[in-house]
């Protein structure tokens, strides 16, 4: 089955439209607060496992221990999303994740927290988002109608992207005036915040539910997806990049070592990413009326990879600093592309699972942090980082860019 495909050029997506209803607009907010509290985890977890081990191969463990769940559960997260309520499943995602966010602090606070006690905080992380992503990729559709869709999708990157601009930072200075405990216990706060939203929102429609095994339901859904090319090359590429390039942000610590700054300098780092997030979300509509959607997808991924060997060699803060909010709008721009085509595309029947196999790449982003601390340990962290950027280009340019099926912007919406 192959999507319709429209010529570039079409009518821009007011993202403001979307937030005129009511119920995505309350669950965008909670989104947003959830969002800040899970970047504050990761970053204090990072920091908090630099700090006790002083091993990068140990930090690198901890990432590990994040990627297993959500990479082996993921794709089971995106068929139970299609075959039970999302909204129950993200409640029970976001209670796990504020306990496991909640015994983390505690053992800090206490002052016994070792590794272990990190790593099974880790663990049970990755555990929740496996079930909260797709489920949330297939839930807030529903929340306001098909037409809006286009509008919707750059608001929740807008999410992810705009919190990373506060949460390190704040993360950062909180470890600082706080401790570690402190920032733990105030990300298990934030995400508990989507619990009480869940109950004020209603979807607007309800999708037929697939009853068949979980076995068909997933060879199903890889059959749709290898049927559409689109689908096919943006999510590989999505994927691959995600593994050898996206997990920069979880050797950080290191960077800031080798910089010589405190873990209120490292949050201003990884802060970068997010203003330069952000600056992609606002300006996605403007860029994407002039550029084709190829052009902007391989260009994106052409400077986000450049930019990160330039930040593998760089002895200046400043200068890292902005090779980091480069490559955040860089990905601003591709993660945008890429969700916009699949939501809109998609249809609602095979939603959850798609948008599951897509949402893999949050979990290889930690699978990444494995790889590149594993081989910073024996390589050096400047070189572990600027191998991983470079096998990323030539990808680009030898496979994606010369992909037929990309030449035209995915735009009109397929119903079920």
């Amino acid at each position: 089955m192959t999507a319709k495909i429209t010529p570039s050029g079409e009518e821009k997506a007011n993202p403001l439209l979307a937030l005129t209803v009511r119920d995505f607009r309350r669950y965008w907010l909670a989104l947003i607060t959830q969002v800040i509290g899970q970047q504050m985890f990761a970053f204090t977890l990072g920091w908090l496992a630099f700090e006790i081990t002083g091993s990068q191969a140990k930090l690198g463990f901890v990432h590990l221990c994040g990627f297993l769940p959500q990479f082996a559960l993921t794709l089971l997260g995106g068929v139970l999303a299609d075959r039970i309520d999302a909204r129950k499943l993200i409640g029970i995602a976001q209670i796990n994740a504020a306990i496991a966010m909640s015994l983390v602090g505690v053992t800090a606070l206490l002052g016994v927290a070792q590794l272990w006690h990190l790593a099974l905080g880790a663990f049970l992380w990755g555990l929740s988002a496996a079930i909260d992503e797709p489920a949330r990729a297939s839930f807030f559709p529903r929340l306001l109608p098909r037409p809006l869709l286009r509008s919707a999708v750059p608001l929740i990157s807008m999410a992810f992207g705009g919190s990373r601009v506060i949460a390190p930072s704040f993360a950062g200075f909180l470890i600082a005036a706080a401790g570690a405990p402190v920032a733990f216990l105030f990300s298990a706060a934030a995400v508990s915040t989507m619990i009480a939203v869940l109950f004020l929102v209603r979807p607007a429609n309800v999708i037929a539910r697939s009853h068949s095994s979980l076995l068909d339901s997933f060879t199903e859904n890889l059959r749709y997806i290898r049927a559409n090319e689109a689908f096919y090359r943006v999510i590989v590429v999505a994927l691959l990049h995600a593994t050898l390039a996206m997990g920069f942000i979880h050797v950080l610590p290191v960077f800031a070592k080798l910089l010589q700054v405190d873990s209120r300098g490292l949050g201003v780092l990884a802060s970068a990413a997010g203003i330069g997030a952000l600056t992609g979300f606002l300006s996605y509509s403007w860029v994407q009326s002039r550029i084709s959607w190829r052009n902007l997808i391989a260009s994106a991924l052409t400077i986000y990879n450049v930019v990160l060997i330039g930040l593998a060699f760089s002895e200046w803060y400043w200068f890292s600093f902005s090779m980091i909010l480069i490559s955040g709008l860089c990905h601003a721009y591709f993660l945008t592309c890429a969700q916009v085509m699949l939501q809109t595309l998609v249809e609602d029947r095979y939603r959850g699972r798609v948008m599951s196999i897509f949402a893999l790449v949050w979990s290889l982003m930690y699978l990444s942090g494995f790889l590149l601390n594993a081989a910073g340990e024996w390589a050096g962290p400047r070189v572990a980082l600027a191998g991983g950027a470079t096998i990323m280009l030539a990808y680009v340019w030898l496979s994606l860019v010369r992909a037929g099926a990309l030449k035209k912007v995915v735009l009109a919406p397929k119903t079920s």
